[in-house]
């Protein structure tokens, strides 16, 4: 029933006629999703919520985009497939991850280059054994928007997992041994339902806390300064996120 809606009503479901079809959509990753996406719609040009559905629409450096947020696999999973349904071509998670190798200081970004799916969606959508990955040329693209802005990244792959709370620390231990750059709880999600719909994707995640050494852990406070930090780098990454895709379809022949 759901699988087999088709472009109109993914647009029904969004509130949008086809001509308001945004061509990215921006998909956060927080705890917070209404306080959130409120935010990062006031740093858009001609934001306009929607009426019908949790999510805005708007442009960022001449880019139509569409923005929603989302706590987890389940629900980046339906933000990504109900915007990619009605037609948007393509899709970047940010928002947070927690680091799990040594490197990475709080506030560099991590763009991967896939996802590990134990999210607990992206079988739904993947047959086992396919990688959640992000499309090789976006993702270079936000690397390369990135650099040019002066901000650290790594293009390492990423941890999906359902479950925050159920972090401790002989598991975070076992992510780090296998090599996992840091964890989420949306990119395997998100990229597997574009990977499955013929979407661009990519992500550019902001490193919070340092699961290893235990630092600028959730349960503390965070200083006004460094919240102060992170607001100002959530809104460069964005920035570089749209120029990059910018970039790709511009590569691609396909300019925005």
């Amino acid at each position: 029933m759901y699988r087999e809606m088709e472009t109109a009503d993914h647009q029904r479901v969004l509130g949008i006629g086809a001509e308001d079809v945004p061509e990215l959509l921006l998909l956060v990753g927080v705890f917070d999703v209404h306080a959130t996406l409120s935010r990062f719609a006031a740093y858009l040009d001609e934001a306009a919520p929607l009426r019908r559905y949790p999510g805005y629409t708007g442009r960022l450096g001449g880019v139509r985009v569409g923005l929603s947020a989302a706590f987890g696999g389940p629900m980046a999973a339906v933000h990504a497939h109900t915007w990619i349904g009605a037609g948007t071509a393509g899709v970047v998670q940010l928002g947070w991850f927690g680091a799990l190798q040594a490197g990475m200081a709080f506030g560099d970004v991590l763009v991967p280059r896939h996802a590990q799916r134990e999210d607990g969606v992206s079988d739904w959508y993947l047959a086992k054994g396919i990688l959640s990955d992000a499309t090789p040329g976006f993702a270079s693209a936000v690397t390369a928007a990135l650099a040019e802005d002066g901000i650290a990244c790594s293009e390492h792959a990423i941890f999906s997992t359902p479950a925050l709370l159920a972090e401790s620390r002989e598991v975070i231990a076992d992510w780090s041994r296998h090599g996992w750059q840091g964890v989420d709880m949306e990119t395997a999600a998100t990229f597997a339902v574009a990977k499955a719909m013929g979407a661009a994707r990519a992500a550019a995640l902001i490193r919070l806390d340092d699961l290893i050494t235990e630092e600028d852990s959730l349960v503390q406070s965070m200083a006004r300064e460094r919240r102060a930090f992170i607001r100002e780098r959530e809104q460069e990454v964005l920035r570089c996120a749209v120029r990059g895709y910018a970039a790709y379809r511009e590569a691609a022949g396909q300019p925005v």
